[in-house]
């Protein structure tokens, strides 16, 4: 049976060949050059910033991964964002790690180290697994297999390359989940898609209430739903201003409820007092 890369980390890759152990050496910054299709396009400047800030106090604890192009040049394989922190921290020599690779493992290996830390929205995974499939001629079964995940979640990934660009870029910025994704391609109709998704971003709606809402029975009422649900978001920003702190109201058939977020003991005993609930 084959073992999974993804469990295994970055060696996975390698196994079979003939290697010896990695050698840390030290280059200059300026001749580390980064592959212009690496998987990860977005990253959260305060976190660079803060990255930064360790690095000038610490200095680049985990060398970079990089392969040797030629005339003391090194393509970036796996390590962007510790490189970009370097150059921020102004860094004019970084530790690396130079293996010899081809383009399809370096691209795999790029890949599975942003998995592994959990790194790239689910556009740009998605993005970069459909990249593999189309270059190296992978099945979606194969791929699973190189990278350690089930055919069902490549699959499932991949289909969310079919949203239309406003669902896409609500979902790379973290507006709505994977799963909200999901439910809006059970929906066949682009303009309905984007009814959902403005639904869903709109009323803060869950998962399983945006499944609820795809339904024969209640997708001819979501108009109605944005009317009704203009006086509740009005009602909602008057608590947030009262209570300073993020309100939902959740209504339902009969009934609903009233959410009032707080984020430590304190918090909410502010929000009892302000209710005149106070001990």
């Amino acid at each position: 049976m084959s073992k999974r890369v993804l469990g295994k980390g970055l060696d996975a890759l390698f196994a079979g060949a003939e290697s010896k152990p990695d050698s840390i050496n030290e280059v200059s910054i300026d001749r580390i050059i980064v592959r212009k299709n690496q998987p990860r396009q977005i990253f959260d400047q305060e976190a660079l910033e803060e990255m930064a800030a360790s690095i000038r106090e610490h200095g680049l604890l985990q060398p970079l991964l990089v392969r040797a192009t030629g005339g003391g040049w090194y393509e970036l394989v796996a390590g962007e964002r510790r490189l970009r922190a370097s150059k921020m921290a102004g860094l004019e020599k970084v530790p690396v790690v130079v293996r010899d690779m081809d383009e399809t493992t370096a691209y795999e290996a790029a890949l599975i180290e942003n998995l592994q830390r959990q790194d790239l929205n689910p556009m740009e995974e998605a993005t970069a697994y459909r990249l593999l499939m189309e270059v190296n001629g992978y099945t979606q079964e194969e791929l699973a297999r190189r990278i350690g995940k089930s055919r069902t979640y490549i699959a499932n990934m991949v289909r969310l390359l079919n949203l239309p660009q406003p669902v896409i870029e609500m979902l790379s910025s973290g507006r709505i989940s994977p799963g909200h994704a999901r439910t809006i391609l059970s929906l066949k109709d682009e303009k309905e898609q984007l009814r959902l998704a403005e639904e869903i971003t709109r009323q803060g709606l869950s998962v399983r209430e945006a499944e609820a809402a795809t339904s024969e029975a209640v997708r001819p009422s979501i108009k109605k739903m944005v009317v009704r649900n203009d006086a509740m978001v009005r009602l909602e920003r008057k608590f947030e201003e009262l209570f300073n702190t993020k309100v939902r109201i959740v209504k339902k058939k009969s009934g609903g409820r009233i959410e009032v977020n707080f984020h430590d003991e304190e918090e909410l005993a502010r929000i009892m007092e302000i209710l005149g609930l106070e001990e």
